[in-house]
């Protein structure tokens, strides 16, 4: 009986104990941590009431018994309570180390040099390099390492995700260094990323100027000339064009970016089409379609200029013909004292334009197959009871074709708006002026325009109020704002 109320009593004790512990598993499950009394810690039987707490909770990993032992040492002379004190680890996953490219040069940067002094663009100098000599290292391939699964503390496992590897193939002119583990050039030219395939432009160089001993140009890569175009030539090349010369009277398609050294002296007839910026000392009676921008260091004269960017003469003038620009407008001067039309146009998308001009020529096409038809039809229906088999059939086509144009008119019609309200929605592009507006300029922006009757001096913006959609001029010599929709 005496031995039955000893074991009472312990396991009293230990039930005290077991109720002091406080166990939690941490989110992730994979660590355990401990808060309890100081007297529960120094309890002789603490560590079988722990592990019996352990086992409940079915926590399979083993207790770190020196971390216990040292906090029972503590506990001992301390009256503090247990807090938050890890006692059990599971193994923690060791996560997955993707693939990655190291380049070796600053071959993709965007933007253009700025003076660190001046803080002024310097739009003849892009930041990125592209340019490469032959057997120079472009980049390294840093292969993927696999992760390790772990397992928390009810031993369960915890997976880890595959590592990603890198995608890069190389192109004919770029080669495979083992050494290395990267792709070095095989020929000198410009570095060129489209998707997974790495490449190299190689670069056409032209000596001299493109004249009849050249003949036409049209080259998959970049291209350069050392002497000017003469006139009644077709440049075609895929990447980037520069003419160390004069561009005289000639087609260009430039897939990359124009650069004129000189100028371009152009003929209206002929057509300069640019996916990327161009960049010029002047340019003259030229017809120019440009994808970026249009940076022109002296003077833009009697040209059709249209960029879906910004056009930017800033230190120069523009005078006559018609400059239309999606981001805006940067001059220092506009138009002349002898007043020369000269139209400056923002907040429009050119390309937008072509396209709704498409769409009106189509549409004025079916209206008149409609307007030539329809009497045609009217009197054919008119004779119906006289018609023989094959002219009721030729009256059924024509109607056919009457409805059939009407409902590709209609189509068009609502094509047609959307381009409308498209067209115009860069309502926040600005024309700047830095210095003199001379009578017979246009300013517009989307689709509200002013005339200038008179000189005004700059600086002069150009914008379109949010509210009134009228022309606004910030220039206190403005005294009249008339304002033509």
């Amino acid at each position: 009986m005496q031995i039955g109320v000893a074991m009472a009593v312990v396991e009293g004790k230990k039930a005290a104990v077991e109720t002091d512990l406080k166990l939690r598993v941490s989110e992730d499950r994979l660590e355990v941590s401990l808060s309890c009394s100081n007297s529960a810690i120094t309890a002789k039987d603490f560590t079988e009431a722990l592990q019996s707490q352990l086992d409940k909770m079915k926590i399979t990993v083993t207790m770190d018994m020196e971390s216990i032992n040292k906090a029972r040492s503590l506990a001992a002379g301390n009256s503090d309570a247990i807090a938050g004190l890890l006692i059990a680890r599971g193994t923690a996953p060791v996560p997955p180390q993707d693939g990655r490219l190291e380049w070796m040069g600053e071959f993709f940067a965007e933007g253009y040099y700025i003076d660190p002094i001046t803080r002024r663009i310097d739009f003849h100098q892009k930041v990125e390099k592209r340019s490469v000599e032959k057997g120079q290292l472009l980049v390294r391939i840093v292969a993927q390492k696999e992760g390790t699964d772990g397992a928390d503390v009810f031993g369960m496992p915890v997976k880890v995700s595959r590592a990603k590897k890198v995608d890069l193939r190389g192109g004919p002119h770029v080669a495979w260094d083992g050494e290395e583990k990267g792709y070095r050039a095989n020929c000198a030219g410009r570095v060129k990323l489209v998707g997974e395939l790495l490449d190299v432009d190689e670069v056409l160089h032209i000596r001299g100027d493109v004249c009849n001993e050249i003949g036409n140009i049209k080259h998959n890569g970049q291209l350069l000339i050392e002497g000017n175009v003469e006139s009644d030539f077709k440049i075609e090349a895929t990447g980037d064009i520069e003419v160390r010369g004069l561009i005289f009277a000639s087609d260009v398609e430039c897939g990359g970016n124009l650069i004129v050294r000189e100028g371009i002296n152009e003929n209206i007839s002929k057509k300069i089409a640019v996916k990327g910026d161009i960049i010029s000392k002047y340019i003259l009676n030229a017809s120019i379609e440009c994808g970026g921008n249009v940076i022109v260091k002296k003077e833009i004269f009697q040209s059709s200029i249209k960029s879906c960017g910004e056009i930017n003469c800033c230190d120069g003038r523009i005078v006559g013909g018609e400059m239309i620009a999606g981001r805006g407008i940067v001059v220092g001067e506009v138009g002349s004292k002898g007043n020369v039309r000269t139209s400056l146009v923002v907040g429009v998308d050119f390309s937008l334009l072509n396209e709704l001009k498409l769409q009106t020529d189509t549409i004025d096409k079916l209206k008149e197959t409609v307007r030539k038809l329809s009497p045609v039809y009217k009197k054919l229906k008119a004779s119906m009871g006289i018609l023989t088999p094959a002219q009721k059939e030729s009256m059924t086509e024509i109607n056919f074709k009457i409805v059939e144009s009407e409902e590709e008119m209609l189509a068009l019609d609502e094509k047609s708006k959307d381009i409308r309200k498209k067209i115009f929605s860069n309502r926040d592009a600005q024309i700047t002026i830095f210095n003199t507006v001379y009578p017979g300029a246009l300013l517009r922006v989307a689709d509200t325009q002013k005339d200038i009757a008179e000189t005004l001096l700059g600086p002069i913006e150009v914008r379109q109020d949010k509210i009134s959609r009228q022309i606004v001029l910030s220039s206190e010599l403005t005294k009249k704002d008339g304002v033509t929709s």
